[in-house]
């Protein structure tokens, strides 16, 4: 008569997340290698994307919003994600951000692109981030998720622009050609 083992899957915590050295992402429970960190093309998209967000968010007088790059969503006991660049309007977070961001944008690469399609589509869709971007710098393309009715749909860019408000007094317009080097 075979045996079967029995299947061991540990279980981790935000707090057992923060010992970890390394890059990594906790999503319910399970560890995901971050592994290996993002190139050239990514990292250019993801940092003019967030100086063209800020500047704009900074030219209002009344937009109290901010933008991070990088820095720790702790969305429950069990989960924490690190978006590329987050919008932040609810208060500057301390040392990881503790509510949803009113935008994420992921830059996709090999190693990211499905799960950012899939699983983090979905997990900030379930959170209520309002809005959703996903970058390709393969394709030199962005694709705009608008959270309605707790379901994201595909916003088409007029004119190839980025053009999206919240609060009434916040929002951004930018050209999809300037997130990009030529």
């Amino acid at each position: 008569m075979a045996s079967e083992a029995i299947r061991y899957t540990p279980s981790y915590t935000a707090d057992d997340y923060r010992r970890w050295q390394g890059d990594w992402e906790l999503w319910d429970g399970a560890a995901v290698d971050m592994s290996p960190s993002p190139g050239f093309e990514h990292q250019n998209a993801a940092t003019r994307l967030a100086s063209k967000i800020l500047q704009q968010l900074e030219a209002s007088d009344t937009c109290e919003c901010t933008v991070v790059c990088e820095l720790d969503w702790q969305v429950s006991h069990t989960t924490v994600v690190r978006p590329d660049v987050s919008v932040l309007c609810q208060g500057h977070p301390g040392q990881f951000i503790s509510y949803p961001p009113t935008l994420i944008a992921e830059v996709l690469s090999v190693s990211t692109r499905k799960k950012d399609r899939t699983a983090k589509r979905t997990l900030y869709e379930r959170q209520g981030v309002l809005f959703y971007l996903l970058v390709d710098p393969e394709k030199k393309a962005i694709e705009v998720l608008s959270l309605k009715n707790g379901k994201y749909h595909r916003t088409p860019l007029a004119d190839e622009r980025i053009s999206l408000t919240w609060d009434d007094d916040c929002g951004i317009d930018i050209p999809v050609k300037n997130v990009f080097t030529a």
